[in-house]
């Protein structure tokens, strides 16, 4: 007891001994940080959160049917969140990305070649997107949101890309179900060109023929007019569902440009330093001298 005693003394006595010393390298390690702190570029956060669409919103016959348009939530599940997710992960959003920002300069990636050599400009853009996905963070938050959130140099910078992220996004997501109604109208105009063709022709011949065989063609004609007529009404609803540009997502808060940089926190740096420094100046004195401390 009398040994742990006189242990206790003997480190407090050394401690208040070399007091200015662990003072002056406290001292030395802040300034050391502070110098480090202002070479280290400023980092700028920029984030967006969305929500997924339901993709009932598309479809025609919830946008025609007054009896089904309000038994369906606006919001879309957690498997809609998760397509959007998967969207947004593509190479193709962050090859976009890359070029519509030019992040190859903002990388500062040497090789740069101004003709874009194809091979060259490649590969200086594959490692652009590495760079970029190292920056952007994509996540899925418990409240089933998407979060898109990005660090960059330039506090402008980083809202425009979550933001052009998030567009590109929503573009994709619309693009696949407007692809596919733009092919079933492209189709029923080709069959509709066709059918009236046809009537034309049976019109002409009906005048042309005697009473008993224009009564067989009328009617063939009538039935031929029926289809054109329903084939024109299923045209028209497809050209008003590709009109109606149905959302995909919603977006609950846009990036907008940081007022100050987030990266790094100085004052937060600044006191971690002051307090590892402190102990680990503690340990190297009471290493040193343990010999005495006994």
């Amino acid at each position: 007891m009398q040994n742990n005693s006189f242990n206790l003394q003997s480190t407090v006595y050394l401690l208040q001994t070399k007091w200015k010393q662990l003072l002056f390298f406290v001292m030395v390690s802040l300034l050391v940080a502070s110098i480090t702190l202002f070479i280290v570029p400023k980092q700028y956060y920029a984030a967006s959160t969305l929500v997924s669409a339901n993709p009932s919103l598309a479809d025609k016959a919830h946008l025609l049917n007054q009896n089904i348009q309000n038994l369906y939530s606006v919001f879309g599940s957690g498997d809609d969140l998760e397509r959007i997710y998967g969207i947004a992960s593509m190479d193709t959003v962050y090859k976009q990305l890359v070029d519509e920002f030019d992040l190859i300069s903002y990388y500062q990636l040497t090789g740069a070649d101004t003709n874009r050599v194809p091979l060259n400009f490649n590969l200086l853009r594959r490692k652009a997107v590495l760079e970029l996905k190292e920056d952007i963070n994509i996540q899925k938050t418990e409240f089933a949101q998407l979060k898109i959130s990005i660090w960059t140099k330039d506090a402008v910078l980083s809202a425009k890309i979550v933001n052009r992220m998030v567009e590109i996004t929503r573009l994709k997501e619309e693009s696949i179900w407007k692809s596919g109604y733009e092919k079933m109208l492209v189709n029923f105009n080709r069959s509709i060109d066709s059918l009236t063709k046809i009537y034309d022709v049976m019109s002409t011949a009906i005048k042309m023929e005697n009473e008993n065989a224009s009564q067989i063609h009328y009617v063939k004609s009538n039935s031929l007019y029926e289809q054109i007529n329903a084939q024109q009404k299923t045209a028209s609803e497809l050209k008003l569902a590709i009109d109606n540009n149905a959302p995909s997502l919603f977006v609950l808060e846009t990036a907008v440009a940081a007022a100050k940089p987030e990266k790094p926190n100085i004052p937060e740096v600044l006191i971690l330093t002051a307090i590892v420094s402190l102990v680990f100046a503690v340990m190297v004195l009471l290493i040193y001298h343990r010999e005495d401390s006994l």
